[in-house]
């Protein structure tokens, strides 16, 4: 061989070795990528097969009789149609009027002779195996309002028993207890915290009555907050993961789970115009789910820390003036509350709660709730870009449905002055509000209506008590420390909402400028 030819051939060996990775795919035989490719999906479609195989028999089917009213179906107040169980819709009221001691009241009936007539009806969904001694989790509001707590549990065999039931209202999650008379198939909970967006999702439930129906997705997005249901029974969900694997009517309860099988979530509602999956579903991650669970088991009950107040993520262009990148914004805090008492004002951030660092609202919310009622609770707070450490004692969360999360008050406008009616605090005005002589502030007494500071929510009957940082007793110190704002920083109101049967609670209203 020529020394020609031996510096040609090395030469088209280095040029082969360093050609791009799709260079040497399309110079392969086309057969050879088929088969491939072909490998690659028998080898998914083993594992959802294995996966539907070995799981699928820790999943339910749950029904039960519910007496309500003529003129409401339990399917369409939740989703429509009666064909499938009622998984919640979720109403698009993100942001309800902010309630830092409880849900709202229902509405009394004006007439209450004249009672709706009562039906009965079929209500169900789904649920899943998380303990062989026949304990089975699933949705409060697929259970709620069965008749005399009767419901019934069929397992994949196609046996079915009558179960036990113990509820937890504030997380929408329920533990039902069969007695099989054997070990049954239970399923393994993941750690919800690892979960990323694009990992597989697998749902296995009862959608429409189709038991054991397994749908596949992946994971869409996490820690979605939303209030599902109407106007009076709408629950408020902090934190859930979205998913575009089919959620229909009668999934609710059911597990979400990743591609080893594992549980990730409990699947709740669906997002739809329309009453069916249009790849918007939602679960309570399996975190939380395991925390309710192993309370609802040992003690019939869940019992949660409570601090009283209600926190919010921080907006990103807010950072800047709140000196802070990470933590949960206090926009209101409940008067008389363990909060009130240990001193923290509507404003703060709170970075650190005990030995946790605070990243947003979901991180403070678990970590209060998981704290055990009595606790004394370090807690770190910048308040106006400084660091104060406060000490308080939790309390014990009161059987109520949760305050819906409240983000600060925000409107886009500028703020020209405070266009709203403000008094002194005379002897009647306390007297009228029960507040102290020590009270400072202004009692608004009008607000002019469609103003950035009518959208921001200040009120009639509140009592402002400071401008940006600055504590204001006139009109004209008001207006003044509004002025001095320029386009881009924040016009930060801290109020008083007068109670006339408790302590006022404190709020934090914002107006950012643009």
């Amino acid at each position: 061989m020529s020394r020609k030819y031996v510096s040609f051939a090395l030469t088209a060996g280095l040029i082969t070795c360093t050609l791009p990775f799709s260079a040497r795919l399309i110079a392969r035989d086309p057969a050879v990528r088929v088969q491939e490719g072909r490998d690659t999906a028998q080898s998914l479609e083993v594992a959802f097969t294995q996966l539907a195989e070995t799981m699928g028999p820790s999943a339910v089917s749950i029904s039960a009789v519910a007496e309500v009213p003529r003129a409401e179906s339990p399917f369409e107040q939740f989703l429509g149609p009666p064909q499938g169980g009622n998984a919640p819709q979720r109403r698009r009221r993100l942001q309800p009027a902010p309630k830092p001691d409880g849900g709202e009241k229902p509405a009394e009936n004006p007439n209450p002779s004249e009672e709706p007539e009562m039906l009965l009806r079929p209500v169900g969904g789904s649920g899943v195996i998380i303990r062989s001694e026949g304990y089975i989790l699933t949705n409060d509001h697929v259970i709620e309002k069965a008749r005399d707590g009767k419901v019934k549990v069929k397992l994949s065999t196609g046996e079915t028993f009558t179960g036990r039931v113990l509820r937890d209202d504030r997380s929408d999650l329920a533990v039902i207890k069969i007695d099989a008379g054997r070990p049954l198939p239970a399923i393994k909970f993941a750690d919800s915290t690892r979960i990323k967006v694009g990992q597989w999702a697998i749902a296995i439930g009862s959608p429409f009555g189709q038991d054991n129906t397994v749908t596949t997705g992946i994971v869409s997005a996490l820690q979605r907050k939303s209030t599902i249901g109407g106007p009076l029974d709408g629950r408020y969900y902090p934190e859930l993961l979205q998913t575009d694997a089919a959620i229909n009517p009668g999934n609710s309860g059911g597990p979400l789970l990743n591609i080893k099988g594992e549980l990730i979530g409990i699947n709740v509602g669906i997002d739809t115009p329309s009453g069916g999956s249009v790849g918007i579903g939602f679960a309570i991650p399996a975190n939380t789910a395991r925390l309710v669970s192993d309370q609802l088991i040992a003690k019939g009950k869940v019992t949660r820390g409570f601090l009283g107040l209600n926190p919010a993520n921080i907006e990103p262009e807010w950072r800047q003036e709140l000196k802070v990148s990470q933590g949960a914004y206090v926009s209101q805090v409940s008067g008389g509350g363990p909060a009130d008492t240990a001193g923290v004002e509507a404003g703060d951030v709170i970075t650190r709660f005990g030995t946790t660092d605070v990243r947003d609202e979901v991180g403070l919310r678990n970590a209060i709730a998981t704290t055990k009622p009595g606790s004394q609770v370090a807690i770190q707070v910048r308040r106006e870009g400084k660091p104060l450490t406060l000490n308080a004692t939790l309390e014990e969360l009161k059987e109520l449905r949760p305050a819906p999360a409240t983000r600060p008050t925000v409107t886009k406008k500028t703020p020209e002055v405070l266009e709203a009616t403000l008094e002194p605090l005379d002897a009647e005005a306390r007297t009228e509000l029960k507040l102290e002589e020590s009270v400072k502030g202004l009692l608004v007494t009008g607000v002019k209506q469609g103003t950035p500071t009518d959208e921001a929510g200040l009120t009639r009957g509140m009592v402002l008590q400071s401008v940006n940082g600055k504590l204001v007793t006139t009109l004209e110190e008001a207006k003044k420390a509004a002025s001095t704002v320029r386009s881009g920083g924040l016009v930060m109101l801290k109020v008083l909402l007068p109670s006339r049967t408790g302590k006022p609670s404190r709020a934090a209203i914002n107006i950012s400028v643009p």
